[in-house]
Order: structure tokens, then sequence, then C-alpha cells
């Protein structure tokens, strides 16, 4: 059996659990320089496979009473109200039509940023976890999806990096000490 001074059963620990991050950096790169290059942690977007919004988002038109108020868009004439948001959170939209448009979350963290980006453009982020969301952009005259890209908190990332780096060294931009 081989015995490690504590440093280096550390550097082994730290080593180990950084792999996959190391693994994801060498494969498929960052967008932009790597975490330990950034001056402080960012969101980033990736066009992965496992993004969840298309399974756990519904979208539909309902017959209902026009809801009394609501986030009025700039052209003063649509607007949207937003109910719950954990695990299940629901933006419905009034866009002077004779229904309503209903986007329903399932498995949700949380939404946040929803806002109107002008006259008849939503964005929307709901989160599926602590460091995963979608951006989305929904064209509520056309009633469709115009944009949809999975996102990351790189917080984690980051600060992985940052405590990494100097010891394990391989890194861009923080050199091993």
């Amino acid at each position: 059996m081989i015995k490690l001074s504590v440093k280096k059963q550390m550097r082994a620990i730290i080593f180990l659990f950084l792999l996959p991050l190391t693994c994801f950096a060498a494969e498929s790169g960052w967008p932009g320089l790597p975490p330990d290059c950034w001056s402080e942690s960012r969101m980033f977007h990736s066009a992965e496979n496992i993004d969840p919004w298309q399974k756990n988002t519904a979208i539909k038109t309902v017959k209902a009473q026009k809801p009394r108020t609501g986030e009025l868009s700039p052209n003063k004439g649509y607007f949207f109200v937003v109910e719950g948001g954990r695990p299940n959170g629901k933006i419905t939209i009034y866009a002077e039509k004779d229904h309503l448009i209903q986007i329903s979350f399932s498995e949700l963290f949380g939404l946040s940023d929803i806002k109107w980006i002008n006259e008849k453009l939503l964005f929307m982020r709901p989160w599926w976890g602590r460091i995963a969301a979608t951006d989305i952009i929904y064209d509520v005259e056309k009633e469709q999806v115009i944009y949809a890209e999975f996102l990351r908190d790189g917080y984690m990332a980051y600060q992985q990096f940052l405590e990494s780096c100097p010891t394990t060294g391989g890194c861009r931009c923080i050199k091993r000490k």
C-alpha cells in the first residue's frame, strides 16, 4: 500500500474532482477563455443535448377571461402574468387576441429575468437546477419560440479553477506556484 502525505492526498483529490471539468474544457472548449482566465464568474451558453426545456415546457392557447393586471409590453397593449415558480411555473400572456397563451414549466428550480425585449418579444429564463437554465425568447404575435439556448452558471467552475490551477498546473492563465 502506498502512503501519501496529506498534501499529496489533497492534490490527488483535487485532481480527480476537477478531471471532468478539465476534460470538458479540452474536449469541447469553453466559449471564450477557460475559467482560470476570467476576471470573475460568468454565465456561459452551450449547445448541449441535455437541455430539458422542450420536455419540461408546454405552450398552449386557452379560452379564458383576460387577467386584470400584468407586466405591460412597451406597446402598452400586451402583458404577461407569472404564477408559481417551483417546481411548476406558468406565464400567461395576453396579446390582444380572443385567447390567452399559457407557457407552463415543470421540474422547475425557478424562473428569473422574465421581461419584454421589445413590443412583442418576451425573454424568459427557467432554471432547471442551481447552475442549469435555458434562455428562451417567445414571439407573442407569431405565438412561437424563436430562440432557446442552454445556459450554465460558471461560478463553481470559476472557483474550482482558481483553487486548483496553482497546485495542479495545466491551466492557461494561472500557472503552477
